[in-house]
This record gives C-alpha cells, structure tokens and sequence, in this order.
C-alpha cells in the first residue's frame, strides 16, 4: 500500500472515556501506526473543549477532502455520521468501511420502520465493507439484507502479563467494566453479599466509569459488604491486563442490549484469567462451559454465586479455565486484526 499523502480518514470516538468504543479505536490507532501506516488523519467524534455543532462541522470539511474513509462508530454515531458520507457519496467519489462496535446492530436494524431500514440497508451496502466482531451480527446483518459484511474481530493488545494461581489473589473477585445495571454488575453484588452472609469469604474490586443512576445502590451493596468489596475507579487501558492477573476471576455477567463481544473478556484471554459470564447474546459463539468460561443465566444471582464459589474451589477447573481461554484469545491479537484490515483494504482497492 502507498504512503504518501493523508487520503484516508478514520471517523470515531477515542478514549477516555474508557468504553468499547473508545478503546478500540485507539487500539485500531495503534495498530495502524504501528505497522508503518503513516497515510490515516484520525478524527475523534468527541467534542472536546469545543460546541459539538463546530467538531461535527470540521467532520464534514475532512469528509468531503477525504478519499477513503473508516468508521468505527456505535449505535449513535451510525445514525448520523453515515447518511452524510451516503449524501457526499452522491455528489463525490467516496470509498468507506464500516468497523461496527456492539454486538446488536443487526437487533437495531430490525426495530426500524421498513422505509428507513431500507434506506439504511442501501447506504451500508455502498460501503465497501462492514466489520462485524461475531459470527452471529455477521449473520444477523445479511438475513437484514447487507451483502458486504466481513468477520473482523474486536482488536486488543497483549502486554505478556500472565495469570498465575497463587495464595495471595485466593478468592478474590474482580469486575472491569461499565458499572450499570446492564452490565449485571448488582447481580454480582447481590452475589458476593449473600455468599459472605452464608459464612464464605469471597472479596471483589470494581473498576470502571460508574453510571451515575446506579451510583446510590452500588455503594449501598458495598456499604452492607462491610469492607469486602471495593470500588477503585477506572482503569487505564494500557494496566488492565496486568491488573487482571492479581485476581482469583473475573465476573462479568452482563444482560447489556448491545452486547457483542466485551473487549474486557479478550484481555482477560490475554492474561488467561478464569471467568464467569452470562449465556448472553454471542457469548457462548466464544467460550465453551467448563473449557474456557463458566456460564450462568442473565439477572440469576444464586446461580452466579454458585459459579463463583464452584471456581474458587477447585483449583483443577482453575488451570482449565485458564488454558482455554487464552486459546479463545489467539485471533483477537491485535497484529492479526491490523494485517487482515489492510489484506481487506488492499482487495477494496485502496491506497494508504
């Protein structure tokens, strides 16, 4: 591929705040630079010190100026970012992609009116192509009607930080993730609480950005854990994996609507950390019960409990749980992902 003049543009949000989007797209970054790509203008959907009407305004400038252009966008960027590229594309010669974040676009797809959700079909099939992280978007994606839509895993980096069992992270439990209610994260807090009431003795810290409407109940449940469960804020990117290898676990049990695959849950692959998880959405396309996760049911907090206390207990399960899920992982490395987006590219007839 050419390196010369900045043709390309990347449209999306980058971290912080610290959520999937964000911190694929600054992986994607990374990547893209790391490999030598020098010809990407990266522009972050956040308006940052400055009226979104005027970062939504420069968008549009490097939109038109632009070539080629790669979106990595969620539900809400998709909804006005794209017609605009569809509207240029009338007028201009435009080549795009479409990385898709979450793991329900097809879902939302489906809930629109027809004559909308034939008009959105349409400007994504002018894409050249459209990244799905799952086999189950890809599919649900053409059964809506998209014919250029391609398996693209969710991109993360591995720092070499492994998960060792050993007596000082003995049952103790560790959640990263948007702190909300979809994220199941008071199902585990009912969980851990009801466990420690019954006479076990199981700890657990929480990272991530705190959704302020379940701000009150989060510190109620960790007001009555007296001390055994602990909210420490959010997590750099860059420290996550090696943080994940000072715990027992991870739980992760969320019932969010837009759940593909948790980024968090390729990082924990990465460290080789055991995990408990919810059956939800794609998730059993990933892990296998028993192999590579431990399955429980979505808002099932006995069920959770008995999960967690099944993995503490068994060392065996443990090391199991730990093989498995670093092979899960191997795709997702973020030197694959780059090399398979620029072999993609490079069919699509680009020049970066």
């Amino acid at each position: 591929m050419s390196r010369g003049k900045k043709r390309t543009l990347f449209v999306g949000p980058f971290g912080p705040p610290y959520n999937g989007d964000g911190v694929k797209n600054s992986y994607l970054r990374d990547g893209f630079e790391g490999a030598g790509i020098d010809g990407i203008q990266w522009f972050d959907t956040i308006a940052r010190n400055q009226p979104r009407w005027k970062n939504n305004l420069k968008l549009i400038r490097l939109m038109v100026s632009a070539n080629q252009i790669i979106f990595s966008l969620n539900q809400n960027g998709r909804y006005y970012i794209l017609p605009i590229f569809w509207f240029l594309g009338l007028f201009l010669k435009k080549r795009g992609v479409l990385y898709v974040v979450g793991g329900s676009f097809d879902k939302q797809l489906a809930k629109l009116a027809p004559w909308r959700r034939r008009f959105f079909v349409k400007m994504l099939n002018s894409l050249d192509g459209v990244f799905a992280e799952s086999f189950a978007l890809k599919e649900g994606l053409e059964k809506c009607g998209l014919t250029n839509v391609v398996l693209v895993y969710n991109p993360r980096k591995d720092d070499g930080s492994q998960w060792q069992l050993n007596e000082s992270m003995r049952r103790k439990g560790v959640f990263v993730s948007r702190v909300t209610a979809s994220k199941g994260i008071l199902v585990l807090l009912e969980a851990i609480v009801k466990l420690n009431q019954s006479g076990e003795s199981i700890d657990l810290d929480i990272y991530g950005p705190m959704d302020a409407a379940h701000e009150k109940e989060v510190f109620r449940w960790i007001e009555e854990a007296g001390g055994q469960i602990r909210y420490k804020g959010i997590l750099d990117p860059s420290m996550v994996q090696s943080i994940l290898t000072g715990y027992h676990f991870l739980a992760l049990p969320t019932f969010h609507s837009g759940e593909g695959l948790p980024g968090i849950l390729v990082e924990a692959g990465m460290a080789g950390i055991p995990i408990v998880i919810t059956r939800f959405n794609a998730l059993p396309e990933y892990f296998k019960q028993d192999e590579s996760a431990l399955f429980v049911e979505p808002k099932d907090s006995e069920g959770l409990g008995h999960a967690v206390l099944r993995l503490v207990n068994e060392d065996e399960l443990a090391s199991a749980l730990s093989e498995g899920i670093k092979r899960v992982v191997v795709p997702f490395r973020l030197e694959s992902i780059i090399q398979q987006s620029l072999r993609l590219l490079d069919e699509y007839n680009w020049k970066i």
